[in-house]
């Protein structure tokens, strides 16, 4: 049974400082190829049809061959996620506050793009380079603003935009019935003029939550 080694070598090859080749062989495929065959299945039939044995199948390879590449579905999701967030982007804004908005609007993008991403639960720091690189980019464009914690602030926002699109990505299925509606309005009058509220739109939300957090941070 592959072990805890096997998952290091994955990642070590992520980030260089491993190369691909196995013993055996030569591979086939590379491990971005690998990435990107489950990001192409994630994003047409969700998250939950990505398998070693449906990634394998979808790269015309067996079962037990991936495992030359990745040895459990946890690390493949690791590196499905640093496929599909991508590269960092280039924050250009005046302010640490616009440089903020910017950086949650671009991995809200990405969310967009990939709405599987919003399942992904983290259970630790990010061990890939690309959601390290957001974090990073971020605190650099914050490290000249006085009593602003850059790593907080990237975490912060980290959850915000994966919170409202988890949000987005539920809204899209069926509305409450009818009957559940009238039971929460009878239960909870207090929340009634909410409910007749259209919340169709979670950027909306997210926009209004981002100014409540940068409200804050600004604040004496």
């Amino acid at each position: 049974m592959p072990g805890q080694e096997d998952s290091s070598r994955a990642l070590r090859v992520l980030w260089g400082a491993e190369g691909a080749a196995a013993r055996g062989p030569r591979p086939r495929q590379s491990l971005p190829q690998v990435a990107e065959a489950a990001v192409r299945l994630a994003d047409a039939h969700g998250l939950e049809s990505v398998t070693l044995a449906n990634v394998a199948r979808e790269l015309g390879m067996t079962t037990s061959a991936i495992y030359r590449y990745v040895d459990s579905k946890d690390v493949l999701v690791e590196l499905m996620v640093d496929r599909a967030v991508g590269e960092p982007p280039t924050l250009t804004a005046a302010t640490w506050q616009g440089s903020a908005r910017e950086w949650a609007g671009a991995l809200r993008e990405r969310y967009r793009r990939h709405p599987w991403l919003a399942q992904v639960t983290p259970s630790g720091p990010p061990r890939v380079p690309n959601p390290i690189g957001w974090i990073a980019g971020l605190v650099e464009a914050l490290s000249s603003e006085p009593g602003i914690d850059g790593m907080r602030v990237a975490l912060l926002l980290d959850a915000l935009v994966r919170s409202y699109s988890a949000v987005s990505r539920a809204s899209q299925s069926a509305p409450p019935p009818e009957w559940l509606t009238g039971a929460l309005s009878a239960r909870f009058p207090v929340l009634t003029s909410g409910m007749h509220r259209d919340w169709s739109d979670p950027d909306e939300e997210l926009a209004f939550a981002l100014d409540v957090v940068l409200a804050g941070l600004a604040a004496p």
